[in-house]
């Protein structure tokens, strides 16, 4: 059960700095080694050469800033990710205060810490699904990407929560290595009963930027993945979304009818607002730039970021006058950044969609090679 919108107990949401959606990171920690990871933490290996700030409050404090961020953003829904969540030694203790504080709930996992006892929890708590990562219905090489032998895991944790009744929805990341295993995965998830996928084509952020050469899938790898899920999507009942933007000016997206695209949200009326586990705030999961700490600052300061406000203006040269300038806006400008630090720089999926030959080298940008995308 919920509550309405300001009603955390000693604090008040003013209605200019309401927003309807957090993301909570609860640690850094992952026991996976992804190499399409886009966790900010993650840019590199070497943690002499500082970056992003790592570390994690204690559960008590961790709900303390979590009912405070609530109550003075209004929000009404919470994703709990990581890293890996569930390596937070208090991590029940915050998803069950946090399914007390929201109306829903959602966990994002890798799956290899769901025992039945915890699925039994988060369907009592009402929590609203569980987002589990599949790359291959093919074990080994599932494993070899996740860089950790957690295929098994993975499809036990479908069918813990599946048996307990809680919703499960799986993350495909498409890269160049397991693009052509989305079909399969599609009916792998039929089988585990999964009815909701979400398709994420890689975005380099995070450790991820040192992959694009290896990993960035093509927009022809892209595109059939869409035409596998526009067929095989009614066939299965199985729900199929984007996470990642699929720019129009690539693919043209009116051909997917059972599909539900998604562009970034910074700028709207639903804000992907993240809140990583020391309290820092940025604009999304894949942004490293910290707008403030909840823990220090009230929200109504850290909301008015102008970071928060300006992102959107902050379109590529290239997509200026476009008919989807205002919805894609260019894409993931966040991996933009990442790779080549400039937020109005086109993101890697786009430069290199309109600039094939750059793949050889695709962190070096050289802007005036990009065509036009008509």
């Amino acid at each position: 059960m919920g509550i309405l919108h300001g009603e955390v107990e000693g604090w008040a949401c003013d209605p200019e700095h309401q927003v309807p959606r957090l993301d909570f990171e609860l640690t850094t920690g992952c026991d996976h080694k992804c190499g399409h990871c886009y966790n900010v933490w993650n840019a590199s290996e070497d943690d002499a050469q500082g970056g992003y700030p790592r570390g994690q409050l204690k559960g008590p404090a961790f709900i303390e800033m979590m009912e405070k961020v609530v109550g003075q953003s209004g929000a009404d829904h919470i994703t709990i990710t990581g890293g890996e969540p569930l390596l937070h030694r208090d991590a029940m203790a915050i998803i069950q205060r946090a399914t007390e504080l929201v109306s829903t709930v959602q966990i994002i996992t890798n799956g290899s810490h769901i025992t039945p006892e915890k699925a039994a929890n988060f369907k009592s708590w009402g929590v609203r699904a569980v987002q589990l990562t599949l790359l291959s219905a093919d074990a080994e090489e599932h494993d070899r990407l996740k860089g950790s032998a957690c295929f098994a895991e993975t499809v036990r944790a479908a069918l813990d929560l599946r048996d307990a009744g809680v919703p499960v929805q799986v993350c495909f990341v498409a890269m160049s290595e397991n693009w052509h295993r989305f079909e399969d995965v599609l009916e792998l998830c039929y089988v585990l009963g999964v009815r909701s996928v979400s398709y994420n084509r890689m975005s380099p952020t995070g450790w991820a930027i040192h992959q694009i050469e290896s990993l960035l899938p093509m927009v022809e790898q892209v595109e059939a993945n869409l035409d596998s899920a526009e067929r095989l999507g009614p066939k299965y009942e199985i729900h199929v979304s984007t996470a990642m933007p699929i720019p129009p000016c690539l693919i043209r997206l009116s051909r997917y009818q059972w599909v539900q695209f998604g562009f970034c949200s910074i700028g709207t009326h639903t804000p992907n607002i993240t809140v990583d586990p020391l309290g820092n705030v940025r604009s999304c999961n894949l942004s490293s730039n910290i707008m403030g700490n909840v823990v220090e600052d009230d929200w109504e300061k850290i909301h008015a970021d102008p970071y928060l406000h300006t992102f959107k203006s902050k379109v590529p040269e290239l997509c200026r006058g476009c008919a989807y300038e205002t919805s894609c806006q260019g894409g993931c400008k966040e991996s933009g950044f990442a790779t080549y630090g400039d937020l109005q720089h086109p993101e890697p999926f786009v430069y290199l969609g309109h600039n094939p030959a750059a793949r050889s080298n695709p962190t070096t940008s050289s802007l005036v090679q990009i065509g036009d995308p008509g």
